[in-house]
Parts: C-alpha cells; structure tokens; sequence
C-alpha cells in the first residue's frame, strides 16, 4: 500500500462516520504543551485515538517523540509515528510499545462502555505511569 507522506501543516477533514471532532487550535496548542510538559523533556507521548493532540504536539517540536494510535489510516502518511489502532483489538499494538510511554492521552471514539474500557486497557498496555483519558 502506497502512503503518501503528511506533514503536520496537511489539513485532514473530520470523518464523522468514523466519530471524528478536531480540537480547536487554542485547545490543541494547550493540551500539546500540558502533555509535553507532563512527559518530560525526553519524554514520549501516545496520543490514542487524538491525531490532532499528535498534530499539535509535533508543530510545537518536530523533534518530540509522539505516536498517534489511529484507526483512520490517512493518518499513516504520519509514517513511523502512525500505528493502526481499533478500540476493538485493545491489545493489538506491536509488542515493543508495551509500557514505553511516559505520557497515554486517549480521546475514545465513543463514550460506551465497551470503548472507554478497551481503551483503557491499550493505555495500561502501552504506558508507564502517566494517563489522561
């Protein structure tokens, strides 16, 4: 599959069929600067289910070790920094990411039940101490 390459500065619509609702600018830059400032210098973040905290984060420092957790694979043109996530295979990440974050923000799809809780299981999975869900 050939992927064409984004850069933080693409615009990406909302998919509301896939439950999609971008932050605001002012909202993105806030939580991009709590979450950097939370994780840490050499900090990384995983930003599940939340491309436009990733977005955000990386027009702040391009440099900064962020991963989007995405089910929407237009955001694979994030390259290494895109990983295919589904709520509904909670523990279907690449086994090397496991408690490698200093920093797990989730912004869930769906507010059921089901979702928030599979979504929390992938947080545990994936993060060390620190989680905003």
């Amino acid at each position: 599959e050939n992927t064409e390459l984004l850069s933080t500065n693409d615009e990406v619509k909302e998919d509301w069929q896939l439950s999609q609702f971008w932050y605001s600018k002012e909202t993105a830059d806030a939580l991009a600067r709590k979450a950097m400032n939370a994780a840490g210098k050499n900090g990384r973040i995983a930003c599940i289910s939340a491309p436009t905290l990733y977005k955000h984060i990386k027009q702040i420092d391009p440099n900064y070790s962020a991963t989007v957790f995405e089910y929407d694979r237009r955001f694979a043109g994030y390259g290494e920094d895109f990983t295919f996530y589904d709520y509904k295979a909670p523990l279907s990440v690449p086994r090397e990411l496991r408690e490698s974050f200093d920093l797990v923000f989730a912004d869930p799809p769906f507010l059921s039940e089901e979702c928030l809780t599979k979504t929390a299981v992938t947080m545990k999975y994936v993060g060390k101490e620190k989680m905003v869900l």
